[in-house]
């Protein structure tokens, strides 16, 4: 895939391979105002390549996307990036507490008896 005569890097392909299942070679020049598109798993996605011979070359108005721009800096997504990691320590935290409270109660106590002072396990 080349994007102005230049190849791109596309680390997000399924299996490292975009053109296995293509429907062959294609030159597309995109016009201003539509968006020509392809997915992520190229060899299993009907996307703009197999609509090439149709009007407006595959392409689909801006308009007909649907969807939000995420901002990386929006205090929604910062919140969610530190809790998932503060999450995952808490569970571990309980976890580490959940065996050792289980095995402090599986241990027998001994005391010494009054009469005799020998050990005697209670509980």
């Amino acid at each position: 895939m080349t994007l102005n005569g230049r190849p791109l890097d596309e680390p997000y392909v399924l299996n490292g391979d975009p053109v296995v299942g293509t429907p062959g070679a294609f030159d597309v020049k995109v016009p201003e105002g539509r968006l020509f598109l392809l997915g992520d798993t190229r060899g299993n996605s009907a996307d703009s390549r197999y609509r090439f011979q149709e009007a407006e070359g595959g392409t689909v108005p801006l308009s007909a996307v649907k969807g939000a721009l995420i901002d990386e800096d929006d205090p929604l997504v910062v919140g969610l990036r530190s809790a998932v990691p503060a999450g995952g320590g808490l569970l571990f935290l309980g976890a580490v507490c959940g065996v050792a409270a289980l095995r402090s109660r599986r241990r027998a106590v001994t005391v010494a008896s009054p009469t005799t002072g020998a050990a005697v396990p209670t509980g």
